[in-house]
């Protein structure tokens, strides 16, 4: 599947075949974009339709893509319309939208690698594009989660507080559901608010608080009994939060942390890794590398960089 970086123009293509040779559409080939990520599944409203642009090889067709579709995280169904031989036809591709942790710049800058083929230590952006992708995938295995944007849901359980803490952090908040019913959404115009209190996201995304002035709001269910009150959030109640997910931009470290994985990935060792080989014999010299080597991401400074951002189930404020 074709990946587009964040926030970049680039092209998509099709190719039409008809028994296996390529061949030019009857007339205009049009392109519909659909949003088809996990919270967008049922969406049915095309983001774009447009014509789209044939090009010097035979039955190839292409179409730019630009910053309106490519400002969030998300898959995009691209649907080909389309006559040949008088029979019109629907053909689907798709393609993710993804942030890279590190630019290629970023890489060829860290590793000092050549930007000439005819220098021993070049790789083609192609290569390192590739490295970066697979660097982030790792990275995403071991945190737990992901360092971009995106549109989608959470949902988790109230357990008798003021508060409701989130599985991945969330930069805005548009609607909330208790228990399958819409209760608060900032859409509407009035702001439709069934929920009672306003809400707000604590500075570090990953808790959804009551807004309630001179009050004191509480993070845990501990009942104060000179008034009552048991927390807005309510026991075993679930809410999901729909909103922008992630981070406005990859933390430095998370950052540094692709960069490193990239030099592992174009070292040589990687290829024992990837194969569970833990020792290796070269006449008197022999190598053993440590059960963290395919626990972990297989670097231990990496290792520790990412720690701080596991999704592990614990809550902070």
């Amino acid at each position: 599947m074709q990946e587009i970086h964040n926030g970049t123009t680039d092209y998509i293509e099709l190719t039409i075949f008809k028994n296996g040779v390529e061949t030019s559409a009857d007339g205009t080939v049009n392109v519909s974009l659909y949003d088809v990520s996990s919270f967008n599944s049922s969406a049915s409203t095309a983001l774009v339709t447009a014509s789209a642009t044939a090009t010097a090889p035979l039955g190839t067709y292409i179409y730019q893509v630009g910053p309106s579709v490519t400002y969030l995280n998300r898959t995009i169904r691209a649907d080909w319309s389309y006559s040949l031989n008088s029979a019109s036809t629907t053909q689907s591709t798709f393609f993710n939208v993804a942030t890279p942790y590190s630019t290629v710049s970023d890489i060829i800058d860290y590793y000092n690698l050549g930007t000439k083929p005819s220098d021993l230590n070049y790789k083609s952006p192609e290569q390192i594009v590739q490295l970066e992708k697979l660097a982030r995938t790792v990275i995403h295995g071991y945190a737990g989660q992901q360092f971009g944007r995106r549109a989608g849901s959470q949902e988790v359980f109230g357990f008798g507080s003021d508060a409701c803490f989130l599985t991945e952090p969330m930069i805005d908040l548009t609607k909330m559901y208790e228990n399958d019913i819409l209760v608060y959404d900032t859409t509407a115009s009035p702001v439709m608010n069934q929920f009672g209190f306003d809400l707000t996201i604590t500075p570090t995304g990953k808790t959804i608080r009551i807004v309630n002035a001179g009050w004191d709001v509480r993070y845990d269910n501990n009942i104060d009994p000179s008034i009552l009150y048991y927390g807005r959030f309510r026991n075993n109640s679930r809410y999901k939060f729909e909103g922008t997910i992630g981070w406005n931009y990859v933390p430095t470290d998370v950052s540094l942390a692709s960069l490193l994985l990239v030099g592992d990935l174009m070292a040589n060792d990687a290829a024992w890794r990837v194969k569970y080989l833990e020792e290796i014999t070269m006449g008197e010299v022999r190598f053993k590398m440590k059960p963290g080597a395919f626990n972990g991401t297989g670097n231990l400074i990496v290792d520790n960089i990412l720690d701080q951002y596991r999704n592990v189930g614990i809550v902070i404020i």
